[in-house]
């Protein structure tokens, strides 16, 4: 521990960060509270810290679009199952493929998307995949044969992939640290809403105007978004020149007041004749941001090592791990349901249509809707209560137990799949507790723990999304495999117990991160994921 440590009485291991007050006038400091901004934005205007508020909204609304579009057109065949199976004869296990193949190429394009983007930066790669998008729509609207259409959903999902990286980069780049939670919520919420009103309107264009329809109608909608893009993203990577000597911490003596200790001369960079904060909130994009084309960076083959690599060694970092487990488990749920609602609204037992079977998915919208309205202020607000009790010492792991309530619904939506499905419960029953507490885990559960690794190891932001989709997207092309088979065996209980056990692992797993993270990240203060920033 150093003396700096020691005089602060804490230790000091990435990810802790010190946001009370100090007397240090260059700090720049959160309006209201008066808390230490993290990361400290620069004194450039162009700085996407120092973007006003109106321009973060514009930037982070048309990357919301687009993540909502994509997502939409990739994963919302379920209810078209019946329509593409008496076309091209498919039988259930085929069906369920166009989805899975999907599913997995999208997971590991990303492992490629991370590294681009790095190199020419977040806006081109954006609107080129858009474009790619839009192509392979067009693919899957007048495919002939199940081969072509399976050829064309395998190329949609290395199209779709900067759904699940790029807008996890934008905000790390341009948000701060408080505000990040409620962020990648919004995030996940328009993410896994594409994923469930998609369904609904794949289902009711179907029934009405056939399949092919909701292809065109998907080459229309990410024809827009791209062009969107054009206009209101500007480049949000932006490089932040830091002398490690010009960052410190000075303790001259502590002060105790009203009970509260005050650390003097916690200082960030320094600009010299230019007051800090003085474009806080007032900056704006520049021209060169809105570049079509960005200058690649003269290291790309750095960048490429390092994005090739860091995924692997993230991997095998408990933190990350986790919370790639904590992603995958809600999300794979969700695509359980997705892939079997259709063969169990549509049997005799309840007899509903293609159209009425995507209605359901508005149990999974809803449910979302109020996950994202509570996870990300809930952890944004416990983390900094349990901040003020720690004076003023931020650790991620006060964001965990805001996990309680969500990981509660979490599990009475698996017992309800479970013995719903088998007996055939009252279809509210599976609607509203399985479908509805599904929706509301998968936007809550990993945008709290996303959060919480990125707060850990913030310079691997992407890689964190890569392994987390990669986990995802394996397991949900795994799930297209089984289900169907162990359904037939042995029933729907063992197939929904079995995603239990798997699921169960790592919310059993956050009792003792959140008592000995520290210790984690304590023991890999020293790794090279932390020095990943200097590239960026």
């Amino acid at each position: 521990m150093s003396d700096t440590d020691k005089m602060l009485d804490v230790e000091i291991v990435p990810g802790t960060v010190i946001v009370g007050n100090t007397s240090d006038g260059t700090t720049k400091r959160a309006h209201g509270d008066g808390s230490i901004l993290v990361p400290q934005p620069t004194c450039d205007p162009n700085d996407p810290l120092n973007w006003s508020t109106t321009w973060k909204l514009i930037t982070a609304t048309s990357q919301l679009l687009y993540v909502w579009v994509l997502v939409c057109s990739a994963l919302s065949l379920a209810p078209l199952f019946p329509f593409l199976g008496q076309e091209f004869h498919l039988n259930q296990q085929q069906l369920s493929l166009l989805t899975g193949t999907n599913v997995l190429t999208l997971g590991f394009a990303n492992v490629l998307i991370v590294p681009i983007s790095n190199i020419f930066g977040r806006r081109p790669v954006a609107i080129f995949f858009g474009i790619m998008v839009v192509l392979t729509n067009v693919w899957q609207a007048v495919a002939t044969s199940h081969e072509s259409l399976l050829a064309a959903r395998a190329c949609n999902g290395i199209a779709a992939a900067t759904s699940e990286t790029i807008m996890v980069q934008t905000i790390a780049d341009m948000f701060f640290l408080h505000e990040r939670a409620t962020w990648m919520a919004a995030y996940f919420t328009f993410y896994f809403s594409g994923a469930f009103l998609g369904p609904i309107i794949a289902g009711s264009i179907g029934s009405h105007y056939g399949w092919r329809s909701f292809f065109w109608l998907s080459v229309a909608m990410s024809a827009f978004v791209t062009v969107l893009l054009i206009f209101c993203y500007p480049e949000t990577k932006f490089r932040r020149q830091q002398d490690v000597n010009e960052i410190h911490i000075e303790v001259p003596n502590k002060e105790t007041e009203n009970g509260n200790i005050h650390e003097k001369g916690l200082t960030s960079q320094r600009d010299s004749g230019v007051i800090d904060g003085l474009y806080l909130r007032k900056g704006r994009p520049s021209k060169a941001q809105f570049a079509p084309v960005t200058k690649p960076e003269k290291r790309w083959m750095s960048f490429v090592v390092r994005d090739l690599t860091t995924p692997i060694l993230a991997f095998f970092n408990p933190i990350v791990f986790w919370s790639a487990a904590m992603l995958a488990g809600p999300a794979d749920l969700l695509l359980l349901f997705n892939l079997t609602q259709s063969g169990l609204f549509s049997s005799p037992a309840y007899g509903f249509s293609p159209e009425i079977v995507g209605y359901t998915n508005f149990a999974f919208f809803t449910g979302g809707l109020f996950g994202v309205i509570t996870a990300g202020p809930l952890s944004d607000w416990w983390a900094a209560r349990m901040t003020s009790r720690n004076n003023g010492v931020r650790e991620p792991e006060f964001r965990l137990p805001a996990l309680l309530p969500y990981c509660c619904f979490f599990v009475i939506s698996h017992v309800v799949g479970a013995v719903g499905y088998e007996r055939l419960w009252p279809w509210q029953a599976i609607v509203i507790c399985g479908f509805g507490f599904s929706g509301l885990a998968v936007t809550s559960i990993p945008s709290i723990a996303i959060a919480y690794a990125i707060d850990c190891y913030k310079p691997i932001s992407g890689e964190i999304m890569v392994v987390g989709t990669v986990l995802k997207n394996v397991l949900g092309f795994c799930l297209s495999y089984w289900v169907f088979d162990i359904m037939a065996k042995d029933g729907w209980i063992t197939v929904y117990m079995i995603q239990f056990a798997a699921d169960m692992f790592p919310v059993v797993l956050t009792i003792p991160l959140y008592f000995y993270g520290k210790s984690l990240r304590r023991w890999t203060k020293n790794s090279s994921l932390h020095q990943m920033e200097s590239l960026i």
